[in-house]
């Protein structure tokens, strides 16, 4: 095993990439604790539509690399992005404080860290990394092109959390639910026995489990690796932490012993351990924790000439230039027709803005997916073209869309889907559902199905004869339909549903009324009030659909032709008068 001296100590060498055990402050622990747990409760309250529209998206909203690649790419400041711009205009004052304090990121990774990490100093020039990928994002937004959702830290921990480790713990516990029944029923624990439990699956969460299990790993490369090298929301504090007013200090008391160096998570102390790196320091103070002097502490000083502060290291004029034309090949990827070649195929959710400025807007950070109670919303992958991966769609055959529900608008901090109120929510044409007459049972098969008709909410399937067809066949009445996907969800055919809805005739808008743009275009959108079965008048006698006949007088109770259960009599006709008194 390679060893190592502390420089300016005589003594036994240390042994090299020991596990790491950092003596973190209380306080710093307390409060990572405090704001993971708060992300994670935010998270289960939206899973279980309980969190407020303002508190669930909370920590999205202060992601700092959000608000920029937003503003930049929508062309446009919404209210969602403000915590964030504020976070970026205290990095003067506070430095680095958000990364090693407020961000859940950072604490998932500590935790990952406290299991893998390992005593390693990689290349000082790796931390480079993340300036370039900040120089790629930013330099896209400016184009047009929002690659937030490659690299924002908080958009990906939604993923991580929401998308992946809310539907396994749902699943497990729903598995466990018919093994703690018994129980329940011995203990008479009512709760149990009727409980339900809602375990969503989403098409990514593969891909995003086997990203957080790399990005963990790479803990063994070394100590906060994500924050280190790749984070450009961090690189993004770093750049304007350089001067901070709070920063790390060392007095005359230092031995240079080297301890302080060892444990920086972040190595942002220099070869000479009075001097900081403060873009890189986030003011953990687990260096104030190993010093045997006392000598380092983190006082508040003027941002002032300071010997202290060491050289920043960060990315050349080349690597940004470098950057932001990769990021321009992004607009020219778009540009080409690559970016969405499918992107008729994609039924965003109810209010989704336009596609070019939903693109730009969308952090795809899986909110409104998780915020979903019938699970319709997934992230897709390349229906809508490269720049459209993992952007949320519809997806009937996991659950139809409620004409009565926006949870998802009220989850998105970014306009990307507008909040509709109700009577707006109506209007909100998803696009349009057609039968596939090749496979659908009334029209192929000749068999009597209404279920298409039967579950949509706006009436608009319309069950019709058809010539040479000895049953009645569904049509589709455009006009009427708003794609809510309740006719795909529930139609019996597989694997292919027989009726399928596609985006044609959407209405996307940026701002105004969705009901006045649908009734321009002649829609007639209502939600149907009472039970119709879509049958031609006059067509039946009795009203009813196909196959079905009315009771036979032998049928019904009170006429001698069935026995009633003991102590019942067969309903009298009311008298003229009203009820007789007793």
């Amino acid at each position: 095993m390679q060893t190592r001296r502390a420089p300016g100590r005589s003594g036994p060498a240390r042994p090299r990439n020991k596990r790491l055990r950092l003596p973190r402050p209380r306080a710093q622990r307390l409060v990572q604790a405090l704001s993971l747990t708060l992300f994670l409760g935010l998270l289960a309250a939206a899973f279980a539509n309980l969190a407020s529209p303002v508190a669930e998206n909370l920590f999205l909203r202060l992601d700092p690399l959000v608000a920029l690649g937003t503003a930049l790419s929508a062309r446009d400041f919404p209210a969602g992005i403000v915590p964030g711009l504020l976070v970026l205009a205290l990095a003067p004052l506070l430095g680095r404080l958000f990364c090693g304090w407020v961000c859940p990121m950072g604490a998932t990774v500590d935790c990952a860290d406290a299991l893998l990490a390992r005593r390693r100093r990689l290349p000082g020039s790796l931390r480079q990394v993340k300036y370039w990928l900040l120089a790629l994002v930013l330099g896209s937004a400016l184009l047009g092109v929002s690659l937030v959702f490659l690299a924002a830290p908080m958009p990906l921990l939604t993923r991580l959390w929401g998308l992946v480790a809310y539907p396994l713990a749902a699943l497990s516990m729903e598995k466990a639910l018919p093994l703690m029944r018994p129980v329940a029923d011995a203990l008479d624990i009512r709760t149990l026995l009727f409980l339900e439990i809602r375990a969503p699956l989403f098409a990514t969460m593969g891909f995003v489990a086997v990203f957080f299990g790399l990005l963990f790993a790479a803990s063994r490369l070394s100590p906060r690796f994500w924050c280190r090298y790749v984070c450009p929301a961090g690189a993004s504090l770093a750049l304007l932490s350089r001067r901070p007013v709070w920063r790390r200090r060392v007095s005359e008391k230092c031995i240079e012993c080297g301890k302080c160096q060892r444990a920086c998570p972040m190595q942002a102390i220099a070869d000479d351990p009075h001097a900081t790196r403060h873009g890189e320091c986030i003011l953990c103070r687990v260096c104030a924790g190993v010093c045997p002097t006392g000598a380092i502490d983190f006082p508040v000083s003027l941002p002032v000439l300071d010997s202290q502060i060491a050289q920043p290291t960060m990315a050349g004029r080349r690597a940004v230039l470098a950057a932001g034309t990769t990021g321009a090949a992004g607009l020219v990827v778009g540009g080409l027709g690559l970016a969405a070649p499918l992107q008729a195929a994609t039924v965003r959710p109810p209010g989704s803005a336009p596609e070019d400025e939903f693109l730009s807007r969308c952090m795809r950070c899986g909110q409104c997916a998780l915020a979903c109670p019938t699970n319709i919303i997934q992230p897709v992958w390349f229906s809508s073209g490269v720049l459209g991966v993992f952007s949320p769609g519809l997806t009937p055959v996991r659950g139809f869309c409620d004409p009565h529900c926006h949870q998802c608008g009220k989850a998105c901090p970014t306009l990307a889907i507008r909040p509709l109120p109700l009577q707006e929510r109506v209007w909100a044409k998803l696009g349009t559902a057609e039968v596939n007459r090749e496979t659908c049972l009334a029209w192929k098969d000749k068999k009597k199905c209404l279920v298409c008709d039967e579950v949509c909410p706006y009436g608009a399937v319309e069950l019709k004869p058809e010539p040479g067809n000895p049953v009645y066949v569904p049509h589709v009445d455009e006009k009427r339909c708003a794609g809510c996907g309740y006719c795909e969800h529930f139609c019996p055919v597989r694997p292919a549903r027989a009726i399928r809805v596609g985006s044609k005739n959407q209405i996307r808008l940026s701002s105004g009324s969705l009901q006045s743009a649908a009734k321009a275009k002649g829609l007639s959108l209502s939600l149907k009030q009472d039970k119709t079965w879509g049958i031609p008048a006059g067509s039946d006698e009795h009203g009813l659909p196909p196959g079905f006949s009315p009771l036979e007088e032998s049928g019904t109770p009170g006429t001698g032709s069935e026995p009633l259960p003991p102590g019942f009599s067969p309903l009298e006709p009311e008298p003229a008068g009203g009820k007789p008194s007793s």
